[in-house]
């Protein structure tokens, strides 16, 4: 619904506490007969405090909304601070100023506001919480302390092929080699198969393949050698590339129960630097 001009100062100056006693029973009496000029008032509110405010103010509708809770989060964030106390200094500038309401499009300029601090807030979220997660990956998965494969057997010289591929970063080939090598009947010695799946499952990982790296991780896990515990932690590694934190958490939950598992200080470490929810 469209107010006059008057009404509109009446509005800001409510919200603002610039009325006098007598002046603020009245309008508050007005709000209350009138249900549009209450949605309109409660409106400007909550606009106002998402420009200006350290706390939210937002109307029954969307005040339990999920997305909001994460946003209003972000924003108290010390990375935050910066960004939101400049957008406060425009705000106040806006809300102090003498310059009067022209009709109703004086909301443009609320709704511009107010839409630029939800994006700014979760892009900031967004871009803090996968940026977290990327740099931890890069600095956790050292395929490095991978064990050589490079042993006296039948298999030698193919499986000295398939590390050699993997470290070139050829990860289709690798994956060729150390699939066929799993399934070939002629391996003899079974203590070799965790090691070909921590190649074969970091493979698909730096691939992108995160569906067949559980997958692998998997067969680790339930192994039943004395490296089925990598398994958890190249599942942490899985987790940790997809940004998917609560996941992440939970497989450091599993290495966190045994000072036996493999990577468990490492495991100690990665939970306590990442924050989570």
């Amino acid at each position: 619904m469209e107010f006059d001009n008057s009404i509109y100062e009446q509005i800001e100056a409510f919200i603002l506490g610039k009325m006098s006693d007598a002046e603020k029973k009245l309008f508050e009496a007005k709000i209350q007969s009138d249900k549009d000029l209450r949605k309109e008032v409660e409106l400007h509110r909550s606009l106002k405090h998402v420009i200006q405010d350290k706390e939210w103010h937002l109307t029954e509708s969307v005040k339990d909304n999920k997305a909001f809770n994460q946003i209003k989060n972000s924003r108290r964030s010390k990375k935050y601070a910066n960004i939101e106390s400049s957008i406060q200094e425009a705000g106040d500038q806006y809300f102090e100023n003498e310059i009067k309401p022209k009709g109703n499009k004086n909301w443009l300029y609320y709704i511009s506001a107010a839409a630029a601090v939800v994006c700014i807030a979760f892009f900031i979220n967004y871009y803090n919480s996968n940026q977290s997660t990327t740099s931890l990956y890069a600095e956790y998965s050292n395929w490095k302390d991978l064990p050589s494969l490079t042993v006296q057997s039948d298999n030698e010289n193919i499986l000295a092929e398939g590390e050699h591929l993997f470290f070139k970063e050829e990860y289709t080939k690798a994956i060729m080699i150390f699939s066929q090598v799993l399934i070939d009947s002629s391996v003899q010695n079974q203590n070799l198969n965790p090691y070909i799946l921590s190649y074969l499952g970091a493979s698909y990982l730096e691939l992108n393949d995160y569906k067949n790296a559980i997958f692998t991780f998997d067969k680790l896990v339930n192994s039943n050698t004395v490296d089925s515990s990598k398994g958890y932690w190249y599942k942490t590694m899985v987790y940790l590339k997809q940004g998917n934190k609560q996941k992440t958490k939970e497989q450091l939950k599993l290495i966190l129960q045994d000072e036996r598992n493999f990577n468990f200080q490492k495991a100690r470490e990665l939970f306590e630097k990442l924050d989570f929810d």
